[in-house]
């Protein structure tokens, strides 16, 4: 299956799970930093900015899940389920991630998070 990345006329920065966490197993202090995924200049990727259609979308109104929103945009090395993208200000966690290496096309779905409060480490 096959589909289209769209107008990519949107600037998303994606976050992922840094390498070194500084917690202690059992410890009630730890905090899951993260690291820019794109380190150069402003740390953002071009993607196509789309709501969930279909099937899809009438489930998740009806759990009044109307913060979700999906983003399409070219292969990027290291973009997964566990990274953050954070769009307009506001941070999202992905639900689903869906790459299509063939045509070199990513298609996420990500939920606004509660807490906006991430940390990121340089």
């Amino acid at each position: 299956m096959g589909y289209s990345s769209g107008m990519m006329n949107k600037r998303v920065k994606v976050a992922k799970r840094a390498t070194t966490q500084d917690s202690t197993f059992g410890g009630s202090n730890s905090v899951t930093r993260y690291e820019w995924l794109n380190p150069n200049g402003d740390h953002a990727y071009w993607m196509a900015e789309d709501f969930t259609r279909g099937v899809k979308a009438m489930h998740e109104g009806a759990l009044d899940a109307y913060e979700t929103v999906m983003f399409r945009c070219r292969y990027h090395e290291g973009l997964d389920r566990w990274c953050l993208l954070q769009y307009n200000g506001k941070w999202y966690q992905i639900t689903s991630c869906h790459p299509d290496y063939q045509d070199n096309v990513t298609q996420i779905t990500a939920t606004e998070m509660a807490n906006q409060q991430v940390t990121i480490v340089t």
